[in-house]
């Protein structure tokens, strides 16, 4: 008689659940933190040092002290996405379409002094998308070590289960980081505001992993070892919290040049993770065996300080402006202050942060844009903006830096009504693996993103 353990994925169940607290894991909660507002993106992200509107509250809130009328905004996100999988030679098309989503809305409010000014904002905006599709499916030779306890009379034995078959796997994620920022900018002398930012970040992910296994050629028909079928499902709803504090300096230099720092000092996220898999194994006679597990993790990690330079050249109708910003990947960690030392857990997590700390890297991210603005008479004009920017991978041995170019443009609606729009497209490529597919996969990802946002001045 032929019977199968309960817990006969446990092994493939260890291996999942690690990779949540992992070192990779730790670097993507902020890996692609791209900012918001539509003027500022317009222009690729290099608002450092040219300021003025809401979106300073993100990049450097000393351009707060810039505004002059009271602005209430709103701004939606709208995605197409698109993942060309290619597995054994054959590729899968993975669209990916998200429109109308809500992505910020804020209120910044200029306060009345005897000299200069300041502006007081507030606004809860998504900073960071985890949108993502991934699928794939072919037959392979390739063995990938798969293999189960069977128990037959009480003798236990592995059997197989591991080359010439029907393998697909599915990937897919949604969510994002938002930020309840509030934040004010201040003219310290006519050249010279400063500002600062205090922020509440909260975060949900949701991730599914989905394999499947077939002996699609009959290959494995010898009773005990009679497969047919294996069916793998994860699942991980991720939840962050943290408090961050971003502070900075804007400078006229003279009429045409204008010169911004920013720093966003180091953080820590909470992260609360709650983890499925179930596991599904049937053979040719009928016979099934399944399991579900499910998991919670709570635990900690410090994240680095981020510096922001930029410049500006402005002019009546155009600005042309450059940012920088520098981050030390590296110096993220998992923090163990709260975990006994004696612990497996703290024993896996100061593995982790070995790993950081060599693998990842310093690196400096660039952003450049430009802005015209075409009058058309003494009332009406239209902006026109393009920028772009170059974010260099953190992993100190991968080669696929990230590449993005905006477009954008700003159009009065009356006397009070200003619409932002811009259009961020990325592409890259990237090879992937995992102990399910050793064969390999290799993406080519497209991404456009369409902000919309509009201003109301009162």
């Amino acid at each position: 008689m032929k019977s199968i353990p309960r817990l006969l994925f446990s092994i493939f169940l260890l291996l999942s659940i690690l990779t949540s607290q992992s070192a990779s894991e730790a670097i993507r909660l902020l890996e692609n933190e791209m900012g918001f507002g539509a003027r500022s993106l317009g222009m690729g992200g290099a608002n450092v040092a040219l300021g003025d509107d809401p979106s300073d509250m993100y990049w450097n809130p000393a351009g707060l002290a810039g505004i002059i009328n009271k602005t209430f905004y709103i701004e939606t996100n709208n995605l197409n996405y698109n993942n060309n999988t290619t597995y054994l030679n054959q590729t899968t098309n993975n669209p990916l379409q998200k429109f109308g989503q809500f992505n910020g809305f804020g209120i910044a409010v200029p306060i009345s002094t005897i000299r200069g000014s300041m502006v007081v904002a507030m606004g809860y905006n998504r900073i960071l998308n985890y949108d993502a599709l991934m699928s794939f499916s072919g037959f392979s030779l390739r063995d990938n070590t798969l293999d189960f306890p069977i128990n037959i009379d009480g003798v236990e034995k592995n059997y197989q289960f591991s080359e010439k078959v029907q393998r697909s796997e599915q990937v897919l994620s949604n969510g994002g980081m938002e930020q309840l920022t509030f934040s004010f900018g201040i003219a310290l002398s006519p050249t010279i505001s400063g500002g600062i930012s205090v922020s509440r970040l909260t975060g949900k992910e949701e991730y599914e992993f989905k394999f499947f296994q077939e002996d699609l050629q009959n290959t494995y028909i010898q009773f005990p070892a009679d497969f047919n079928q294996y069916n793998l499902k994860q699942s991980l709803i991720t939840k962050t919290s943290g408090w961050n504090i971003r502070g900075g300096l804007k400078s006229s230099l003279n009429e045409w040049v204008r010169f911004g720092i920013a720093l966003s000092l180091p953080y820590t996220i909470h992260v609360k993770e709650h983890h499925g898999t179930d596991e599904k194994l049937t053979f040719d006679n009928g016979d099934k065996s399944d399991a579900t597990v499910t998991g919670y993790y709570d635990y900690k990690v410090d994240a680095p300080l981020v510096g922001d330079v930029g410049m500006a050249l402005t002019s009546k109708n155009l600005a042309i402006s450059a940012s920088f910003r520098f981050k030390d990947w590296g110096a993220t960690e998992f923090n163990l202050n709260n975990i006994s030392r004696d612990s497996d857990d703290y024993a896996l997590l100061e593995e982790e942060n070995s790993i950081l700390t060599f693998q990842y890297r310093s690196v400096v991210q660039l952003r450049v844009g430009v802005e015209y603005l075409k009058e058309f008479n003494d009332s009406f004009g239209i902006t026109f903006r393009a920028g772009g920017g170059l974010i260099p991978s953190p992993d100190g041995d991968s080669k696929i830096d990230k590449s993005y170019t905006t477009i954008g443009l700003g159009v009065p609606i009356g006397n009070t009504i200003i619409l932002d729009a811009a259009y961020i497209f990325s592409q890259w490529e990237k090879n992937s693996r995992d102990w399910y597919t050793p064969a390999g996969a290799t993406e080519e990802v497209q991404s456009g993103r369409l902000l919309v946002n509009f201003s109301y001045l009162f």
